[in-house]
């Protein structure tokens, strides 16, 4: 009977016998094989049974079906263990049971293809990974069971592969040279070269025509005389290897069914030579490689997974550092400010900046207690967004504590963004500085969505700044100009500024929150800075409630009590 086994996905490890004549894969809980994972449709994939041969079809899926990596586009025939992928679901397909692999000819459907030239001392073998352990002679059986078991605790890859080479040749003693070479990147990568004299090992060269025919078929292959092997059209490599006697088997990948690499063993003495029953041990011992060889590779991604989590969290801790730890305390005002990056860490940036209690001549009036406040956002996000908004950070302190006023202070950061050459970042910015004794800000903005400013006396909210009015974004334009804007600030009055990851906000319907969901929720209750900022960071999450966040979300209020 045919069957399904799940190598990887929600069943992982189970194998479901197919039976009947339409077999149904899909989430909903009527299909005869049930994979409930939301990626996957209700009826995803179908396989029909006709005249003793088994198609699949896919059932207009969302995600579609694939075959061998394949996407299904019509009605495929499945061939014994074809690979199956639907979603994060891979299933191996398996026409009958396996039984022990004989050597006898592939046409007739046995596991084992021997090709012997008459004219050569050449052989050509494929075997099943699967029967290896049905044809090994006892001693070599339990070389192959020591060998799994020593694999099974080593998770290092270096040593790993050392250990798989020094084992083969402990047991192959004809063998003068042996290397485990790994595929990455279309390049072969010798990662283990081993020779019986061990000076030998720095100049030891192996044939790319031998591994390449090894990945390209996913055989293992046997030659008595490799030089002589028309197989390989007397390559120039094999001579100058002085390549007698070679064996070479794929290391199978579990999940891509594809080459990952090759282990071979050769000769370089015409009276040494392997025969089957060496190629046989070879490509099991290549089997229980491979797996070793994954599960290594996963223990490695798991341990740069776990450094880079603990860098990351370092990185948004540092990043915090950088943005106020409190309000500022000022009587007769109020502050609120939210930040939340979409990443560990962000490119936003807001602050509180008090200034000194004197200003250098010409500067704006309200020398006492002047606090600059301003919101930025830079362009992108992750970690390159948030190196330069520690940047930003740094230079926008200085730039207020040495300028005569707030115009001065963003003229000042677009030069030194100039001077960086970032030439593909740019960042926004608005920025602030109000005179709490004069009751006066001061507005420039440089690119940024406008601050709303809400008037107590006229019970009106309206942008602060006319868009006509903002510069360029900083690092745009070198030498840019930017303009003061003065507002006064009666009792009551109020400013909430914020960063496009906003208004972008995008919910499941892909509709954006836009600035009329702003408006919506800073009216819908008490206009107080601290009450407008807590109503617009919730009708915004609530917004786009079950989606992913695109953008960091920054919001910064303040404004004046009304008495």
């Amino acid at each position: 009977m045919a069957t399904l086994t799940f190598l990887k996905g929600a069943k992982e490890g189970t194998t479901i016998p197919l039976e009947g004549e339409r077999i149904v894969l899909g989430r909903q809980e009527t299909c005869t094989v049930v994979l409930n994972v939301p990626a996957v449709s209700r009826e995803h994939a179908v396989i029909r049974v006709m005249q003793g041969k088994f198609f699949i079809e896919d059932l207009k899926s969302r995600n579609g079906t694939y075959v061998n990596n394949k996407e299904v586009t019509g009605r495929v025939e499945l061939r014994d263990n074809d690979r199956i992928k639907i979603c994060d679901n891979l299933m191996a397909f398996q026409a009958a049971p396996r039984k022990p692999a004989l050597p006898v000819d592939m046409r007739k459907g046995t596991d084992l293809a021997v090709e012997e030239e008459e004219e050569s001392s050449t052989v050509e073998a494929s075997i099943a990974h699967s029967s290896i352990l049905d044809v090994q002679p006892s001693e070599r059986l339990a070389f192959l069971i020591n060998m799994l078991a020593d694999l099974t605790q080593t998770l290092g890859m270096e040593e790993l592969l050392g250990k798989i080479m020094d084992r083969l040749f402990h047991v192959f003693r004809q063998a003068d040279r042996g290397f485990v070479i790994l595929a990455e990147d279309d390049k072969l990568i010798p990662k283990v070269i081993k020779t019986r004299r061990g000076l030998d090992e720095a100049g030891a060269r192996f044939s790319r025509k031998i591994v390449n025919r090894c990945l390209e078929t996913g055989e293992a292959l046997l030659s008595e005389d490799a030089s002589a092997d028309q197989r390989f059209d007397l390559s120039q490599s094999i001579a100058e290897c002085r390549i007698r006697s070679v064996m070479c088997a794929p290391l199978m990948g579990r999940t891509t069914g594809k080459g990952i690499g090759v282990v071979q063993l050769d000769t370089q003495d015409r009276l040494k030579k392997f025969n089957q029953e060496d190629l046989r041990l070879l490509i099991g011992v290549a089997g229980q490689a491979a797996v070793a060889l994954e599960n290594a590779r996963l223990h490695e991604n798991l341990l740069t997974r776990a450094g880079l989590e603990r860098d990351l969290r370092l990185a948004h801790q540092v990043q915090m550092s950088f943005l106020p730890k409190k309000f500022p305390q000022l009587p007769g005002y109020e502050f609120f400010a939210h930040y939340e990056s979409a990443q560990e860490v962000g490119g936003d940036y807001y602050d509180f900046i008090p200034l000194p209690a004197s200003a250098s001549p010409g500067a704006e009036s309200g020398r006492a207690g002047r606090l600059g406040i301003l919101i930025g956002d830079v362009a992108g996000k992750g970690i390159p967004a948030a190196l330069l908004m520690a940047k930003v950070s740094s230079d926008a302190r200085l730039a207020l504590l040495t300028e005569a006023g707030a115009a001065d202070a963003v003229c000042r950061l677009n030069d030194l963004m100039q001077e960086a050459g970032l030439l593909d970042r740019f960042v926004t910015l608005e920025a602030c500085l109000l005179d709490p004794l004069a009751h006066r800000v001061t507005l420039v903005n440089a690119g940024h969505p406008p601050a709303m400013r809400f008037r107590k006396a006229t019970g009106q909210l309206e942008p602060a700044v006319a868009r006509e009015l903002a510069g360029f974004p900083l690092g745009v334009v070198e030498g840019a100009a930017y303009e003061s804007i003065p507002l006064a600030l009666e009792p009551g009055d109020a400013l909430v500024m914020f960063t496009d990851g906003i208004t972008d906000a995008k919910n499941k319907d892909e509709t954006e929150f836009q600035m009329s969901g702003v408006l919506t929720a800073l009216k819908a209750g008490p206009m107080t800075p601290k009450a407008m900022g807590d109503r617009l960071v919730a009708a915004c999450k609530k917004h786009f409630a079950g989606c992913k966040q695109h953008d960091d979300l920054t919001v910064v209020c303040f404004g004046r009590l009304f008495a």
